[in-house]
């Protein structure tokens, strides 16, 4: 818990989540940013489709960090503002096939790279290489998974080309980066990344720096309260799951309090000690119930003497000694836990404590 309260103090200083502009984990984009503030770059981070197409309209490099996630009514607007007069260029990371249909009908996703790759510039790249001679990208372990590829056809133009597909292409003032890596502050550094990225966001001087939004007014799709959580909120509902249901498994193998039930008829005392004899003449049990004839004849003859309280066997002897004309070693076998051998054995020992009993009223 402390550890939680810590980290989540640490956060509120900066807003976390993939290629946020000021974030410094892993998969956000602070060191680009800061980077490119440091070359004279105007970096203006927006989260309204509204805003992204008017700083598209004014001429600005505008980067959409997850096309992937907008709607009909957002991309129409993007489309709009790309298509004006004077509009400045539009970068758009890892598109899928209907986000990227909006705006080019000449560059279209192609392969995946599932593995970690470096791939190099070839010579006609010209100035879509913005620099850089190698892209490294991580395969399947991206952060938006596997890096896409896609087929430029009919005048448009790709780098970093394998298999027929580039992980860059541009289409008219459109470009498309097949990685969202390349932004990340753990991957800018890798190979020529950085020379990439820096070449083709601050080439303008001007960068507007687009992350979609939940709350952008222009987003149809309704949002649910899973939206606004922060990531590590899915592993820790699944941990407490997890120890929920062995605190259930553990409690629920523990045996309660015994639940005392009414019994829904009436038994005569003669009939349960007469089933019980049963019970263990079945089970050849001779010892218990040699036990239970004793231990009833002892209650008996404490009561008889005024001993309630007398619980041990010397004590019994010694009251009975002078009572009756057996020894205290004759009385402490037959009360005691002298082994029982056989059914004559068991049927003497019950004519005996009667006899003792008999001997006491008297």
């Amino acid at each position: 818990m402390l550890a939680t309260v810590v980290v989540s103090v640490f956060r509120s200083f900066y807003q976390d989540g993939p290629l946020e502009p000021g974030a410094p984990t892993g998969q956000g984009s602070k060191a680009v940013v800061q980077v490119l503030e440091d070359l004279g770059v105007d970096v203006q981070v927006q989260r309204h489709t509204a805003d992204a197409a008017q700083s598209l309209r004014e001429g600005r490099t505008v980067l959409v960090t997850d096309p992937t996630v907008l709607q009909g009514e957002q991309l129409d607007a993007l489309v709009a503002a790309h298509e004006a007069e004077g509009s400045g260029r539009l970068v758009l990371v890892q598109p899928d096939f209907v986000t990227l249909s909006y705006f080019s009908s000449r560059l279209t996703p192609g392969a995946t790279l599932d593995e970690a790759t470096t791939l190099e510039a070839s010579p006609g790249c010209g100035d879509l290489a913005h620099g850089a001679r190698a892209l490294a990208v991580p395969g399947e372990e991206g952060l938006h998974g596997r890096s896409v590829l896609y087929r430029p056809v009919e005048g448009a133009d790709g780098c970093f080309t394998v298999d027929g597909g580039s992980l860059v292409a541009e289409d008219d003032g459109l470009l498309v980066l097949g990685s969202a890596d390349l932004l990340t502050n753990d991957g800018v550094g890798a190979a020529d990344n950085s020379a990439l990225v820096l070449n083709a966001l601050g080439g303008g001087g001007e960068l507007a720096w687009y992350v979609p939004s939940a709350t952008d007014p222009m987003g149809t799709a309704p949002q649910s309260i899973v939206t606004y959580l922060p990531d590590w909120a899915a592993p820790l509902g699944l941990w407490l799951m997890l120890v929920a249901g062995i605190a259930l498994l553990a409690l629920g193998r523990r045996f309660g309090p015994v639940v005392l039930e009414p019994l829904p008829v009436t038994v005569r005392p003669q009939e349960i000690a007469l089933g019980r004899a049963r019970l263990l003449q079945r089970a050849g049990d001779r010892d218990a119930a040699a036990t239970a004839l004793r231990s009833a004849a002892a209650t008996r003859l404490a009561d008889a003497l005024g001993l309630r309280h007398e619980r041990s066997l010397d004590g019994l002897v010694a009251a009975l000694a002078e009572h009756v004309d057996h020894s205290p070693e004759q009385l402490r076998a037959l009360l005691g836990p002298t082994p029982v051998t056989s059914d004559q054995d068991l049927v003497r020992l019950a004519h005996d404590l009667d006899r003792l009993e008999k001997e006491i009223d008297r």
